[in-house]
Formats: structure tokens, C-alpha cells, sequence
């Protein structure tokens, strides 16, 4: 079973959808329905409260997606999660400091998610980001 969908697209999107459709010779529907379900295949659903988190994204300001964007962990986050790598690499960890490691990768992943969404909301705003160099942590 299938359902159509109308959707609104800017028109850089449009033009690069048609230049696939001639070059491949299928139907821009064809592309968009492959791309679609490409991504589907791919990324795994997320929960329902960080899909809502992402949803927001969309009504903040440039400003609010450059910092999501230039997002990390802190430092001391960062030196604990590889403390803790580091040891399991020795010997194995005990239940709390797995159950710390995990806490760390979590909030980890979180962070990539986020910065990741205000990345594409900020491309689909007109920012070049190209140059890895413009997302360094400042």
C-alpha cells in the first residue's frame, strides 16, 4: 500500500532532483521515493521525545543552530569517557564505572544527533559548510 504526498521543495532542490532524473532516466518521484527510503534503511527511528527536540530546531534562530552545531562534550566529559576506555582496554569495568561509561556515550550521541540537525537546518538556510574548519569548537 501506498499513500501520495504533496510536498514543497526550494527550488535548488527541485532543479537537482531533475538533473538525477535525466542522468539515472527515472522519474523524479522514483529518485525521491529511493532517497527517501535510503534514509529510512539507514538511521534507525529515534524516540519520540528526541524526534520532538529535533522538530524544535526548526524555529531556532541562526544563531542557536551555530552553537548546537559547534556543540561537544566538555572537556572533563571527554578525558573521563577516555579514562574509562582506557581502563576497559586493562581490565574489565566494574558495574558502576560501565554504567558511567554508557551515561557518557548517551549524552555523546545525543550531542552528535543535535549537532547534526542544526547542520542541515543551517545548509537548508543557505550557509556553505563545506569547510570543516567552520564547525570547529571555538
Amino acid at each position: 500500500m501506498t499513500t501520495a504526498l504533496t510536498v514543497e521543495l526550494p527550488d535548488a532542490v527541485v532543479q537537482r532532483l531533475e538533473a538525477t532524473e535525466r542522468a539515472h532516466q527515472r522519474t523524479v518521484d522514483d529518485v525521491v521515493r529511493d532517497i527517501l527510503l535510503q534514509e529510512r534503511a539507514v538511521a534507525p527511528p529515534l524516540p519520540v521525545k528526541i524526534e520532538e527536540e529535533l522538530a524544535a530546531f526548526a524555529s531556532l534562530s541562526d544563531d542557536a543552530l551555530w552553537l548546537l552545531a559547534r556543540g561537544s562534550l566538555s572537556r572533563a566529559a571527554q578525558e573521563e569517557l577516555a579514562e574509562l576506555n582506557n581502563l576497559a582496554k586493562l581490565r574489565p569495568l566494574s558495574s558502576a564505572e560501565l554504567e558511567r561509561q554508557q551515561a557518557l556515550v548517551d549524552t555523546y550521541d545525543r550531542m552528535m544527533v543535535r549537532r547534526a540537525r542544526a547542520i542541515q537546518l543551517l545548509m537548508q538556510r543557505g550557509y556553505d559548510l563545506t569547510d570543516p574548519r567552520i564547525l570547529q569548537v571555538v
